[in-house]
């Protein structure tokens, strides 16, 4: 994984290979994504065409460098065709200046490219791109870092069916388009992706996860929900060298191994064989010593309760409880182990800047086929990591949270750079995301909202989530620490 920054360079010297075909240098002209461009630099395209062994052998109306710049320019400008994204990258030029590709040729020249060079493209950009000056990426020494799993729709083609298939339905209809998972791996601070992979739904999101486990390195804190709780998922993620704090289910049962100055205790998880034994010793009244060669996991417990209360004076309780290998109780306080868990959502907020904010809503992908499904969601990824540097760096910059810079705006200015073929844009958005009217408050509203169905199989359907859909209420939340049974 590269962590280099790559400084793009203006479009007048953008045309590397210009000398070799001379008089149609102007072929190259599309090869820019705006402001973006200093972080997907042409050199750097080059280089993922050349390792994937995408390269033409002759240059043509539409080389491959600038079919890349294309199928990103596809994800910014989702609800256009074709013909109308090519225009979006030559809008800068007279039409006697640039050439006017027909939809087919471009369809062709996307099946030409594949999806290789796009995944090598998000490989050499994805990885954590917070440092100690970014505020709130760090936790005493720690990176936080979260992962989960989401879906995504795909068009309802024969080739897309047969791949990624539907998800079960509880009626006789057909359960809507067929879905693609993703698993990420996201750097809370900066809702930036160290990581992802995705496959047909079918698979579930801990295999996946699996596959995420390289990315994790010593000093990283990885947050977790309730859907990876198991020994083997535990075990994996710390032999990474990273420390955890996962959910766990609240009524499983952890056998207190020792109680700590905190309220909190140790225990001790095991896979079933040794959990058995384990359990024998420990009806037996822990007579004797500890079974030997038990392929166990010590682990500090945390249980507390978190209490909802809304303006009209309703409130609702629930309880929640997280293992941590931090097992020091003075140096890492429960009490603030508790509060950071919910930094989990982060990697919500992510998905939605990823799903919402960029594709679009209730927005399916456009590509009929395997291979198309696979380039346009690594040219997405690509695109949101992209920007999530972009919001980074001017946010160190200005010494802000960049939770308080907008996605959205940074994706609006963006599209207009790319339409204005205007590479010197970095500046332009810098100064954009860090103006006083576009910065989110400082401390974040306390909100909650109901669960709900938001894509039903029927249309008339909708009227009956209507008033729930994206209905946020304003609540105080309290966490309270309880002492193990």
């Amino acid at each position: 994984m590269s962590r280099s920054r790559f400084v793009g360079a203006p479009l007048s010297v953008q045309c590397a290979t210009a000398g070799v075909v001379r008089d149609r240098s102007w072929v190259w002209l599309p090869g820019h994504l705006g402001a973006l461009t200093r972080w997907i630099p042409p050199v750097l395209v080059d280089e993922v065409l050349d390792a994937a062994g995408r390269r033409e052998q002759r240059v043509r109306l539409l080389p491959a460098r600038v079919v890349v710049y294309f199928v990103l320019a596809m994800g910014l400008f989702g609800d256009c065709g074709y013909r109308r994204v090519r225009s979006a990258l030559t809008a800068g030029w007279p039409r006697t200046v640039v050439a006017d590709p027909s939809a087919a040729a471009l369809r062709q020249a996307r099946r030409r490219l594949g999806a290789k060079p796009l995944a090598l493209l998000f490989d050499r950009l994805r990885g954590p791109v917070g440092t100690t000056a970014t505020p709130g990426v760090f936790w005493r020494d720690l990176r936080l870092v979260a992962w989960d799993g989401t879906c995504l729709e795909v068009p309802d083609s024969p080739a897309n069916v047969a791949c990624f298939s539907r998800h079960a339905a509880r009626t006789t209809r057909p359960a809507g388009y067929p879905q693609v998972r993703l698993t990420a791996l996201v750097e809370c601070g900066t809702r930036a992706l160290v990581d992802a992979v995705f496959g047909p739904q079918q698979y579930t999101e801990l295999p996946q996860a699996r596959a995420l486990l390289a990315s994790l390195r010593p000093g990283m804190l990885l947050l977790a929900d309730r859907g990876y709780d198991g020994f083997e998922a535990l075990r994996d993620a710390c032999a990474t060298g990273a420390d955890v704090l996962w959910r766990v289910q609240s009524g499983r049962l952890l056998p207190v191994i020792r109680p700590l100055s905190d309220g909190t205790h140790l225990t001790v998880i095991t896979d079933r064989r040794s959990g058995d034994r384990l359990t024998r010793w420990m009806r037996r009244g822990r007579h004797g010593p500890m079974p030997a060669n038990l392929t166990a996991l010590t682990l500090r417990v945390i249980s507390y309760q978190v209490t909802v209360t809304a303006a009209d004076g309703s409130a609702r309780t629930s309880t929640v409880r997280l293992v941590t290998s931090l097992l020091d109780p003075h140096r890492h306080p429960a009490s603030e182990l508790a509060s950071l868990y919910h930094q989990r959502w982060e990697i919500e907020s992510a998905y939605y800047g990823l799903k919402v904010t960029l594709r679009g809503p209730d927005r399916v992908l456009r590509s009929r086929t395997v291979e198309g499904v696979e380039q346009e969601l690594f040219a997405l990824l690509v695109l949101y990591q992209a920007s999530r540097r972009a919001i980074t760096e001017a946010a160190t910059t200005a010494g802000l949270d960049p939770d308080r810079l907008s996605l959205t705006i940074a994706l609006y200015t963006v599209r207009l750079t790319v339409i204005n073929a205007s590479t010197a844009g970095p500046t332009l958005l810098h100064a954009v995301l860090v103006q006083a009217r576009n910065l989110a408050p400082t401390r974040r509203r306390s909100r909650t909202s109901p669960r709900c169905v938001k894509r039903t199989l029927s249309p008339y359907a909708y009227n009956k989530t209507k008033g729930s859909v994206g209905h946020k209420t304003a609540v105080t939340t309290t966490i309270t620490l309880t002492n193990p049974p």
